[in-house]
């Protein structure tokens, strides 16, 4: 059992795991490890009587900011758009973010990767249905 050696732990995966890979290289990571999880998640996204739906993580940057950009590019907003709303939570990452956005815009995350998971259009429909009808509509 290691005891007292959490902080030399968390040194070595940072210098010797995360930080050569980046934050591209976890999103990445996530993307290629989370499948049933992500799918699970949109899942929940896509039937109206599961909402309201409240997600989150400790941080709120890697899974939950995976997820919300998920959700964007499903919803079809911009780029841009997408942009402007991560700077506005995350503007200490300015650097990064044009790299971020374009590395995970251009890695067959939106279309091709839902496809691949079993998320096809059918459910990303009722997706945008939830979360961009009026809900007065749909009563």
């Amino acid at each position: 059992m290691a005891v007292g050696r959490r902080t030399e732990a968390i040194f070595i995966l940072g210098s010797e795991v995360i930080q050569p890979r980046g934050l591209l290289g976890q999103a990445k990571d996530s993307i290629d490890s989370s499948v049933m999880e992500l799918k699970q998640i949109l899942e929940i996204l896509a039937e109206a009587e599961n909402y309201p739906v409240l997600f989150h993580c400790t941080s709120g940057k890697d899974r939950t900011g995976l997820i919300a950009f998920m959700l964007l590019l499903i919803l079809d907003i911009p780029l841009d758009v997408i942009s402007a709303d991560y700077l506005a939570s995350e503007g200490e990452l300015i650097a990064e973010k044009e790299a971020k956005i374009q590395e995970l815009s251009t890695i067959g995350l939106v279309h091709e990767y839902l496809d691949w998971i079993g998320f096809g259009e059918a459910l990303r429909s009722k997706i945008k249905i939830n979360l961009l009808e009026d809900t007065e509509a749909k009563s």
